[in-house]
């Protein structure tokens, strides 16, 4: 993977919190998929408030490390040239909570892409799987409007 300063900026930018930790595993090649893991630390702001489960990871943050985890793969899919940013959840089922300090890893699959050339602005779909110790957690269906970089 190269590492390319707009997709770091992209993070900063939109979120506050980094939700995607490392690249465990990946593979380009027939429609591409990646492995990422975050853990989710005790300490963060986003654990206090009334609307769930104090230290529990709110369903919101999960989402969005799912969205970053699908992020991340377009953007090795298209060597840096596209940045993708979340449009639509098509499809999400929270299937356990997730507590602050647990691994969780996210397996992303592109369903489809419409431009990997970063030539022009187009749109993504991807399937994506979150599990805490081999535990299923999440699960969703996410759309992306793909921005090329050129000129970002």
């Amino acid at each position: 993977m190269t590492d390319h300063p707009l997709v770091g900026l992209y993070l900063i930018a939109i979120m506050k919190f980094p939700f995607v930790g490392q690249v465990i595993s990946s593979d380009m090649e027939n429609g591409g998929w990646i492995v990422t893991e975050v853990t989710f630390p005790t300490s963060e702001d986003y654990l206090e408030g009334p609307f769930h489960t104090p230290g529990q990871v709110p369903f919101t943050i999960i989402i969005e490390a799912m969205a970053g985890s699908a992020g991340r793969l377009i953007g090795m899919m298209s060597e840096d040239n596209l940045i993708a940013m979340m449009v639509k959840v098509e499809k999400a089922d929270m299937l356990v909570p997730v507590a602050a300090g647990d691994r969780m890893l996210v397996r992303s699959e592109l369903l489809g892409i419409q431009d990997t050339t970063g030539e022009k602005i187009g749109f993504a779909r991807a399937s994506i799987q979150a599990v805490v110790s081999d535990r299923p957690v999440a699960d969703a269906r996410i759309s992306f409007l793909c921005v090329p970089t050129k000129g970002f």
